[in-house]
């Protein structure tokens, strides 16, 4: 597959006529900062101390002087005692006063009304850690990737139920994660499952390693997504649809289409992920609902930084020369992989997690 006809696809340039679809299932029906917190934990992380300078984006404006934004790549909750604009982003200079994080605008070409310090609060580790072990879990990075699912999918946090899919995904080597995420969607969904039925859906998702997944082929080159299926017969949660995209009656692409309904049915996230079979590139999409409408897409393409970018301003040209106000922003990948569950965050509230 040509290099342009792959940015057709994602509307880069004028796409080829000869393309389609074809689904494979049907659908029924305190702060946290991602990168530093659990430092304790092993968890991936961005060292920052006093006088380290990061990019501050404004994602979205939550009233009473608090904005979501994003310092250093992770997503965060800021205030400030002057006005930000969404969409906005600066170089700041970090430092550290009564136990608050302060993001000091740099000097450029801001505007006078944007020069104020910013406040931000973080969760520190040892709450994190004391909540971990208080629910019987090890403080580990599994754990908190358990509790991130749980909490995008409001369920309560039971620590016999936790431990069991936590021992689970510690046999399932290399996909400790995914697992759990889909643990925790069936169990949502009162469905049960066998380790054997857990290995299958996540290859059925593509969510397997290459070497894994090419196996299966070889010896099921007709696959029947029994697992998807048996997932998606229940109306709530998450809904996956896997596709391949044709041209000219070759495979050019595949991927999975997922769907998260809150309890009251209404759309909360879309993902697409999408490989294109020769170039080998994976795009990564999360696009956030409220309200029935997109507010926010996370996005992440494994070619150049210059592709990517590319791909966010075309995209952002698209929804603005429509009217709408749609915010782009690019991640890193494991913050939207899978069920984009790593996009939860944690507050502390009097103390308490």
């Amino acid at each position: 597959m040509e290099k342009g006809n792959e940015c057709a696809f994602f509307g880069l340039t004028r796409p080829s006529p000869r393309y389609c679809v074809k689904l494979f299932c049907m659908v029924h029906g305190g702060i946290s900062v991602y990168t530093g917190q659990l430092s304790r934990l092993g968890l991936p992380q961005k060292t920052l101390r006093d006088g380290s300078q990061v990019l501050v984006r404004i994602i979205s404006e939550k009233g009473g002087g608090k904005y979501e934004g994003s310092v250093a790549g992770a997503r965060v909750t800021l205030s400030s005692q002057t006005k930000l604009k969404a969409g906005s982003s600066f170089p700041a200079t970090i430092t550290t006063k009564n136990g608050q994080i302060l993001l000091s605008p740099v000097s450029t070409n801001l505007t006078s009304n944007m020069a104020s310090d910013v406040n931000l609060s973080v969760l520190q580790d040892s709450q994190l850690m004391s909540f971990l072990q208080n629910l019987g879990l090890p403080a580990d990075n599994l754990s908190f990737h358990l509790l991130q699912q749980m909490k995008q999918l409001e369920m309560k946090f039971e620590p016999e139920l936790l431990n069991k899919f936590h021992n689970l995904a510690l046999r399932l080597n290399g996909k400790e994660k995914r697992a759990v995420e889909l643990m925790i969607i069936l169990a949502k969904k009162g469905l049960d499952f066998s380790e054997q039925e857990l290995l299958a859906l996540i290859e059925e998702l593509g969510w397997a390693d290459d070497s894994s997944q090419q196996d299966r082929q070889k010896n099921d080159k007709k696959k029947e997504y029994q697992q998807i299926n048996k997932l998606n017969s229940i109306k709530k949660s998450w809904q996956f649809l896997p596709y391949e995209l044709i041209q000219n009656q070759t495979s050019i692409a595949h991927g999975n289409i997922g769907l998260l309904f809150n309890d009251n049915d209404s759309l909360q996230l879309l993902k697409l992920e999408c490989k294109w079979n020769t170039s080998g590139h994976r795009y990564l999409f999360a696009l956030q609902y409220k309200s029935g409408l997109c507010k926010n897409i996370l996005m992440n393409c494994d070619a150049s930084p210059e592709q990517n970018e590319k791909i966010a301003h075309k995209l952002d040209s698209v929804f603005s020369s429509l009217g709408k106000q749609i915010t782009i922003e690019l991640v890193p990948s494991d913050l939207i992989e899978g069920t984009a569950c790593e996009t939860q965050d944690f507050y502390s509230i009097g103390g308490l997690v």
